[in-house]
């Protein structure tokens, strides 16, 4: 094939002039179409409507016929059910098969796999869907010669559509049949506030989608990126520079101004869930897909650190350590923020822990006005030392650097400066909430009657505010980590000075400003006492004035003109100010003119609320009056049918009674009964016997696994050979736990093995994935082999010590045809404690094991550094280590050391350091020998290396 049949080949719809390109994940190029809006095309009825807008329109048309027709109670109840079900098929359903279209491109698959696009196949499915979505699309659309992913994509909007429109409807509804004309909570001030701030927000949220879909356009709002993508540059501004994620935080504001003019605690809370809900949606679906498309992760190349394998002359800091040093490896910083990293063997930590336990119980265990006076000078006390004496202490460290002088004065340095103000700083930051979230406590008294008043609604305004707080800081922390935290440009000078706003900071210049009090005035409205809001306001003043006399001027010294004068949030709302007003119409304009300048028209504006609630009261007494009398013709209706229902409900049930065994399946197929079970085999191939005496098959941990596998002619095309503990299963026949992905298709070949365009389209293959996406196919589409050998490593062996057996099932499921000889996993042979490179190569082995023996990851010398590894092979390491040598580590440690040498000296260090107290003279003597005596027995297995090493001797491995 020529590069031009290629380049053809690889496009298809070409763009026009100025039309975007999209780019399949297999590297078609194609033009794609401009889509028209979607709900002014719904709405329109002289357009003409393809069957799925007629089903939305439908189902819309029924739900607001249940608002209408039906008694309030019946109404309510059956909205509520109804919004329920929309709102979880929007973030769960379609939530679930984006979730799996992002992954594994599923739904495209299944498209392939059903053949919905295939003309040949489907000819009338095909005809009927090229009517369908062509029917909203332009000239510029070309149904036949789009690629699959485009027209999938296509498919895929008009179940968005159904769902997202009957969301809303479903909602509206809900909050119209909930709408309270005669609310007996007010608000602060009265109906016309509390109507006012509901327009606003409703406004403000139809703004913020309007804008959103501009930025965006249809190939984001309708999740376009999980199927293709498209090759412009996209500027987000506007309201992505307002908020994060602004069509999930911010575009959901509307839910809140219904909730505020229905003045219904039931629409809020119905609202709030639905909110979280969509949060929920974002975290788990959206986000990650965000990540892996537009930050896919660097992906990391081995390379050697070009020493020897001993490590001379390679090694950093750490490499300083030898076998027998008195001297600690580094270790891992784990500072203590608020209670994360809590160690109760640090004496930091310990102390802080009691501080605030004894500042949290002191308070409470005095009864009486005393006890409030405590608990209200506590906080007073923690509030003004951490704003004020700490801001004294950090202001002079910017100036004259006053407490690095001080460290330096007795002996100590700059690190150790900042250890200590680290310590100083966490101590005070839970204080300071602690003490103030104790005089809330004292103050606070449940209330006798949740409807009175504002009581509901300051304690989930209260919730609202602490959530704020919590992901405020959360977010400031993701972007500043350990060193920004505690103030690190304070006292370290090797920091990058380059000033990046990303994350929070992108939206806010000072988060903490405005944010970072939250919670303070979320537990003053749940306590609702002066002195509470007395000391919240005092709080956030003091907070005010650290940032503006304290940071800021150092912030100013330290990165100079690279700060920023306006935040993202500030530009937005001034580009808003200015371009909202424009784009009204002069009519509007002069209206509202009008209205302002007569005082007589304002003040009938002033009226408006209570004439529409006098208006929606007459509408709803109607209603009553009609529905009354149609729940009357229903009634009579049901009381004639009822001996025919309960005539057709015997029916049924001797139905179902009489075909039980039909529908229940049984436990093993009927074509594994007529599989000869003595065909199938499993015989491990690379067994290895420990001792003479024990005739179990033994496997150090981590070691390559082999067996091969027999079947009949007319096996399972999808059979599966999996790897199990012997003891957790209860029958020999079905497998009823789970192998935790330690298993392997027998008959499945990789699409990258094979080229399948030689053979036929590959709309005729079954093409799957296995868990990590990789594209298979199964017999018939390939030849089904008999016998063969499958190789287990990795991810793909059981990292446990214990005994295990291979279970040969039938066809995918759960039916054992042949089981292995059972193995045993055993712990590696430890190398000499008292030589490096002993060390070193016993562990090599194991890391090369725990990556996979991938040669693009595993190290090959013991100074190579680590390669992408991640958390769970850290843990795998670790627990080998602790099972060879009896030494335990955290995970986080063999990140930090990076390469085996590292890893091994720390080894030699621990056992050194946890030897048993031995002669101080013998001790000093085998030190300096560079060992211990030669008339010590040598160890042969690691249980009795676990004996000696109690007993007193390290071991001494050959």
């Amino acid at each position: 094939m020529t590069e031009k049949e290629q380049q053809k080949e690889q496009t298809s719809m070409p763009a026009n002039i100025g039309q975007p390109h999209g780019k399949t994940p297999d590297g078609k190029v194609f033009g794609v179409p401009n889509t028209r809006e979607m709900v002014s095309s719904l709405l329109n009825f002289h357009e003409p409507k393809n069957w799925f807008e007629k089903i939305c329109l439908l189902i819309m048309a029924f739900e607001i016929g249940l608002l209408f027709f039906l008694p309030l109670w019946a109404s309510r109840t059956l909205l509520m059910v109804l919004f329920a079900f929309w709102r979880i098929a929007y973030n769960v359903g379609l939530g679930y098969l984006l979730k799996r279209q992002s992954e594994h491109r599923w739904l495209v698959r299944q498209a392939r796999k059903y053949k919905l696009f295939d003309q040949k196949a489907n000819p009338k499915l095909y005809a009927w869907l090229e009517d369908q979505l062509s029917m909203k699309m332009g000239k510029d659309y070309d149904f036949k010669t789009a690629p699959l992913e485009y027209n999938t994509w296509m498919l895929y909007r008009q179940l968005v559509d159904i769902i997202l429109m009957n969301d809303f409807t479903a909602y509206m509804c809900l909050a119209i049949s909930w709408f309270n004309v005669s609310p007996q909570s007010s608000f602060v001030f009265g109906d016309a506030f509390r109507w006012f701030v509901g327009l606003f927000l409703i406004g403000f949220n139809i703004w913020v989608k309007i804008d959103a879909q501009r930025v965006v356009k249809d190939f984001a709002w309708y999740w376009g990126d999980f199927f293709f993508l498209i090759e412009q540059s996209l500027t987000f501004d506007g309201v992505f520079e307002m908020a994060p994620h602004p069509m999930y935080s911010v575009g959901y504001f509307g839910y809140y101004g219904v909730s505020l003019i229905c003045a219904s605690y039931t629409v809020l809370f119905v609202s709030i869930a639905a909110h979280i809900l969509q949060f929920l949606f974002l975290i788990v679906v959206e986000t990650p897909h965000i990540e892996k498309t537009y930050n896919p992760p660097i992906v990391q190349k081995k390379r050697s650190s070009g020493g020897d394998a001993s490590g001379e002359g390679t090694e950093d800091k750490t490499s300083n350590v030898s076998a027998h040093s008195t001297t600690s490896p580094h270790k891992i910083h784990r500072d203590l923020m608020v209670f994360k990293n809590f160690d109760l063997c640090r004496s930091t930590d310990l102390v802080s822990f009691i501080v605030t336990l004894y500042g949290f119980i002191t308070p409470m265990v005095v009864s009486g006005n005393r006890g409030v006076a405590i608990a209200v000078f506590q906080a007073l006390f923690w509030c003004s030392f951490h704003s004020y004496g700490l801001g004294v202490a950090l202001h002079l460290q910017s100036t004259n650097k006053l407490l690095t002088r001080h460290f330096i004065k007795w002996g100590g340095g700059v690190q150790e400066t900042f250890e200590s103000w680290k310590s100083i700083y966490n101590l005070s930051l839970c204080m300071t909430y602690v003490s103030f979230f104790v005089a809330c406590c004292k103050i606070y008294s449940l209330p006798g009657d949740w409807s009175y008043g504002t009581t509901i609604l300051r304690h989930t305004l209260g919730a609202a505010f602490i959530s704020l707080h919590i992901w405020t800081s959360v977010s400031i922390y993701e972007v500043l980590g350990d060193f920004g935290w505690f103030y690190g440009d304070f006292f370290l000078d090797d920091h990058s000075g380059t000033l990046v706003y990303s994350g929070i900071y992108r939206f806010l210049n000072n988060p903490e400003k405005i944010m970072g009090h939250a919670a303070f005035w979320g537990m003053s409205l749940i306590a609702n006492h002066r002195i509470i809001y007395a000391l919240a306001i005092f709080s956030q003043l003091s907070s005010i004035l650290f940032l503006s006399y304290v940071e800021a001027p150092h912030m100013r010294v330290v990165y100079g003109n690279q700060i920023r004068k306006e935040a993202g949030l500030t530009k937005t709302l001034k580009s808003a100010a200015v371009s909202i007003p424009k784009k009204i119409p002069d009519k509007l304009q002069q209206e509202v003119s009008k209205l302002i300048s007569e005082k007589a028209e304002l003040k009938a504006a002033t009226n408006t609320t209570k004439t529409m609630e006098r208006l929606l009261k007459d509408v709803a007494e109607r209603l009553e009056r009609n529905v009354e009398g149609t729940v009357g013709t229903v009634g009579e209706m049901i009381e004639s049918a009822r001996p025919h229902l309960q005539e057709l409900l015997e029916e049924t049930r001797a139905l179902l009674a009489n075909s039980r065994p039909r529908f229940i399946p049984t436990s093993i197929p009927n074509e594994v009964d007529t599989q000869e079970s003595s065909q199938y085999t499993i015989t491990l191939q690379n067994t290895k016997e420990t001792t003479s005496q024990n005739t179990t098959p033994c496997f150090y941990l981590g070691h390559i696994l082999s067996v091969h596998w027999t079947a009949p002619e007319h096996h399972g095309p999808r059979d599966w050979i999996g790897i199990y503990k012997v003891e957790s299963h209860q029958s020999t026949l079905v497998t009823n736990v789970s192998s935790n992905g330690l298993w392997h298709w027998t008959n499945a070949v990789h699409t990258s093995t094979i080229d399948i365009n030689n053979t036929s389209s590959s709309n005729s293959h079954s093409v799957h994935e296995n868990e990590n996406g990789e594209d298979l196919l199964f017999p018939p589409d390939i030849d089904s082999k008999t016998q063969g050998i499958l190789v287990y490593k990795g991810s793909h062996l059981p990292w446990k010590l214990g005994t295990y057996e291979f279970r040969y099932h039938h066809d995918g499921k759960y039916n054992v045809m042949a089981t292995s000889t059972p193995f045993e996993v055993i712990a590696p042979t430890p190398g000499n404690v008292h030589t490096t490179e002993s060390v070193e190569q016993a562990l090599l082995s194991v890391v090369q094991n725990a990556l996979g023996n991938d040669s693009d990851r595993m190290p090959e010398l013991p100074t190579d550094t680590f390669v992408g590894i991640t958390e769970t092979e850290a843990r795998r390491i670790v627990y080998a280590i602790g099972k060879m040598y009896t030494v335990e580590f955290a995970w986080e440690v063999v990140l930090f050391d990076g390469t085996v040498s590292r890893l091994s000296k720390r080894i030699q260090h621990a056992l050194e350091t946890l030897s048993p107290f031995t002669d101080v003279s013998q001790k000093r003597l085998s030190l300096s020998h560079g060992g211990v005596s030669t008339d010590r027995k040598s160890l042969m297995d690691s249980s009795l290396t676990k004996e000696m090493l109690v007993a007193g001797s390290p071991p001494s491995l050959e």
